[in-house]
């Protein structure tokens, strides 16, 4: 008794399908294969899909190095649709192949565990916006696999505070004595500049029509 395998070795061209086979008496009880005599049925027989010419497969090249040295990376191959003729490729649009199953073109890799390394979040807002503030970030040493660890090392930590804007405070308009201190403050106001503290100072009358002219514009509408 044998079963036959439905599938060739060669997917075109001349191949070979297998089968296994045993020796049974009452179609129940298996016995050794010497007890079926000499006329022991071939466990192979050759299948051929046809001509390997014009064939339409996929074909994929060869994967890329890892992206990353250490960790969880990928890695990427090319995968093109091809027709196979006697002695060349001929490349087609990938629409030809659509009917098979595509081999991935990417997959991921691990060469070696990175070890723990210090990781951080991004800044937060200044305390101050002029003469001197401080933001925070946190910072943390994370292993692989995302948990904390203490194997970092303490000398190559990242800052966790940090000075920020340590320019002078700008004062507010002196309404009082309030005047144009640079003769082209037409152009700042051109430049629509006015909305900013230093031009704002510098050119206090001519920035001061404009805010009135634009609220009194606002009001008659």
């Amino acid at each position: 008794m044998f079963d036959c395998s439905p599938e060739c070795s060669a997917e075109c061209g001349v191949g070979v399908r297998t089968r296994s086979v045993v020796c049974m008496t009452n179609h129940v009880s298996s016995l050794p294969l010497e007890g079926c005599g000499n006329n022991r049925p071939a466990e192979a027989t050759p299948c051929d899909n046809g001509p390997c010419t014009g064939k339409v497969e996929w074909f994929a090249g060869s994967w890329s190095q890892c992206s990353i040295g250490c960790g969880s990376g990928t890695q990427q191959r090319e995968v093109i649709c091809v027709r196979k003729n006697t002695d060349t490729f001929e490349v087609l649009d990938p629409y030809e192949c659509s009917f098979l199953e595509r081999p991935p073109s990417q997959q991921s890799c691990h060469l070696q565990p990175c070890g723990a390394k210090w990781f951080s979040t991004e800044w937060s807002m200044c305390s101050k916006s002029c003469q001197g503030g401080f933001r925070v970030r946190e910072v943390r040493c994370l292993s692989d696999d995302m948990t904390l660890s203490n194997l970092c090392d303490p000398q190559l930590k990242p800052e966790e505070r940090e000075s920020c804007n340590p320019q002078d405070c700008v004062p507010e308009p002196d309404v009082v004595n309030c005047k144009d201190k640079y003769y082209n403050c037409n152009v700042v106001v051109q430049a629509r500049l006015c909305v900013y503290n230093y031009y704002k100072t510098a050119c206090c009358a001519s920035c001061t029509r404009v805010a009135n002219r634009h609220a009194g514009f606002l009001g008659s509408r």
